[in-house]
């Protein structure tokens, strides 16, 4: 029944919840652009960029796969480096030349949540739906729980980082760029770093993510007061 429960709670996060928020923008007539926008910065700039890039240096580059076999711990580093700044680039990019006149505090959020639910889709929710529908509530897997939660708190980081990177193209100030791409892989390198521990140590990953998350909340919300109020 455990099993069965973190199904449907994986179901209802990486599944649900997302087509929910781009129905509510649709029913609402509100932050569609938005929210569409930040589901194509993820499929663009992680999906048909970043990854295929990495797949052809590993096929292509004997430098590349023993840089990754002598080095795992730097790989990983590389690989947290690397998503930071092609997702807070596209970000900027697209934000820059494609939400001109919308640079609203509750546009950076819509954004977000439209960059943070499509990769929830993409990697629980499709996942999940397979599995529930599919497979034997005894033989379903239980680590959904770990990956809802980690969704979950990754949506969150996606809005701040949206917020933060909306706040820079608003002023013109590309400061706020290199911050979004500091501080996104600074999250990502420390979840790396604690993953070298083990397995054990999902609960003190998921953890790390929550608080640094949870600070970033602050500064977020630091960045709302100074925002002057447009819809």
């Amino acid at each position: 029944m455990s099993k069965l429960f973190s199904a449907l709670i994986a179901l209802s996060v990486g599944g649900i919840f997302p087509v929910a928020l781009f129905l509510y923008c649709l029913v609402k007539k509100r932050y569609v652009k938005a929210f569409l926008l930040g589901c194509l910065t993820f499929i663009i700039f992680q999906l048909m960029l970043r990854m295929p890039l990495l797949q052809l240096l590993s096929k292509n580059s004997i430098g590349f796969n023993l840089f990754q076999s002598l080095h795992p711990f730097l790989y990983m580093l590389f690989l947290a480096i690397t998503a930071g700044i092609f997702e807070e680039v596209g970000r900027y990019l697209i934000m820059k030349y494609c939400l001109k006149k919308n640079d609203s505090f509750q546009t950076a959020v819509f954004f977000g949540l439209g960059h943070g639910g499509i990769e929830a889709f993409l990697f629980l929710g499709i996942n999940a739906m397979i599995y529930f529908f599919t497979t034997s509530p005894d033989s379903l897997n239980s680590d959904f729980l770990w990956g809802s939660l980690e969704r979950i708190i990754a949506m969150i980081l996606h809005v701040e980082l949206s917020i933060i990177v909306m706040k820079g193209v608003k002023e013109k100030n590309i400061k706020y760029l290199w911050l979004a791409i500091i501080l996104h892989g600074m999250v990502d390198s420390m979840i790396t770093i604690v993953q070298f521990f083990g397995e054990q140590s999902l609960l003190l990953t998921e953890s790390l993510f929550g608080i640094s998350v949870l600070c970033l909340g602050f500064y977020s919300m630091k960045l709302k007061k100074e925002w002057s109020v447009t819809k």
